[in-house]
């Protein structure tokens, strides 16, 4: 019975002075839920931006004419720099820690496909062997393009998933079947899936060659693509490679309107800064808010123990240690900190929940998640500091004579 008394007596001390006792629960109560809640949506964000580069070699830069902007040897800006096969090639052969380079071609909308009685429109592209580093193309059945497949302009695809669906179904395999594109066969080698979603598995992959033979002969490409070797600066390369180009194509070093430039490098490096800068946000902005809550735990168990020094008086002089008292009063202060710190966690995880069940994504927002461990974790840091918070007032308690508190009014 003492047990519960001891717990009953703390509930009808918190009770009495309900506002009082409301406001400060809250207090904690907002600060673990905006640290829950702040954890959730920096998660999405994180996981947002990283679905950018989820798709594509983070150590890969992206090239493609765009138009001149700067008035250069007598030539006017506005003109169209249009790249070529000829281009990769001389870049292969100038700059070295270049690896997987490919140039991509591809016919501006999709055409139809044949297999048997089934049509389809796909996306056709030409490219190199390397691209599908670039890319992450996953391999699922037979082999990727090879260079003999480019040096021999060979009329071999690799075919998406979605390909395989809409053309093979579930009882024919791909693999060794000859497909009709815009007339002309070619043999299946390999079928591959991609993370980059619905349209690039509706990619159909040729042979530069190839490509050039079957549908257009020039030597134009829309992008020309590499990574670069470990070891080696992007920047440096980027920089080295829009110099080069600006020689073959006769536009000026400085224009960075010639050239689209896509570093996926560079960019992966600044997005990483981001992502330290949303966590040391979350940190602080969280840490600061539950410290202004067990700031009012103080103040409040201050309060508490000025209140009740003729009862803590009359404990005394009954029998009552210090250390019975100090007990006490941290008691109630880890109570009030435990419970609000508890239902904010709950209602934290609940939000978060809810805006996964509705759905709400974006390019740079998808899919919040609160990590248990590191909202446990902060709901630990809570207790304790719900305790330390309760330790001064409950120690100031502990030392008040019984004489002085019985005169206490």
């Amino acid at each position: 019975m003492g047990f519960v008394d001891h717990w009953r007596d703390i509930f009808v001390t918190l009770r009495r002075h309900k506002l009082r006792t409301f406001l400060t629960a809250f207090g904690v109560f907002w600060g673990i839920l905006m640290v829950v809640i702040l954890l959730g949506i920096g998660k999405g964000l994180e996981r947002g931006i990283s679905q950018i580069f989820k798709d594509d070699a983070y150590n890969s830069i992206w090239l493609r004419g765009a138009k001149a902007s700067i008035l250069y040897a007598g030539l006017n800006p506005g003109r169209p720099i249009i790249l070529t096969i000829h281009d990769l090639e001389a870049l292969r052969a100038a700059i070295p820690g270049i690896e997987n380079l490919t140039p991509r071609k591809q016919l501006k909308t999709e055409i139809p496909v044949k297999f048997g009685q089934k049509t389809g429109a796909f996306e056709i592209q030409g490219i190199y062997p390397g691209n599908n580093v670039i890319e992450k193309t996953i391999l699922l059945e037979g082999r990727l393009l090879n260079p003999l497949d480019v040096a021999e302009a060979r009329r071999v695809a690799v075919i998406g998933t979605r390909v395989v669906e809409i053309l093979f179904g579930k009882d024919e395999l791909p693999v060794g079947q000859r497909i009709d594109i815009h007339g002309t066969s070619y043999l299946v080698v390999g079928t591959f899936t991609d993370v980059g979603g619905e349209g690039e598995l509706r990619r159909i992959y040729l042979p530069f060659t190839a490509f050039q033979r079957s549908f257009d002969p020039s030597p134009e490409i829309e992008w020309l693509i590499f990574t670069i070797k470990d070891g080696f600066h992007s920047y440096p390369h980027e920089e080295r490679v829009r110099a080069l180009l600006s020689e073959r194509h006769r536009f000026s070093p400085v224009d960075h309107g010639a050239l689209d430039i896509w570093n996926v490098i560079e960019d992966y490096k600044k997005f990483q800064s981001l992502f330290l800068g949303i966590h040391v946000f979350v940190t602080v902005v969280g840490m600061g808010t539950l410290f202004a809550g067990l700031v009012g735990v103080t103040n409040v168990m201050f309060i508490s123990v000025k209140e009740r020094t003729r009862e803590i008086g009359i404990r005394k002089a009954l029998g009552a240690t210090p250390r019975t008292i100090l007990g006490m009063i941290l008691q109630e202060a880890l109570m009030l900190t435990l419970i609000s710190g508890y239902l904010g966690l709950v209602a934290g995880i609940g939000v978060i929940e809810l805006l996964r069940s509705f759905g709400i994504e974006a390019e740079y927002f998808r899919e919040p998640e609160v990590d248990l461990k590191v909202a446990f974790g902060a709901l630990v840091v809570l207790i304790l500091g719900g305790v330390t918070a309760g330790y001064i007032p409950a120690r100031h308690a502990a030392r008040i004579h019984p004489i002085e508190a019985l005169r206490h009014e």
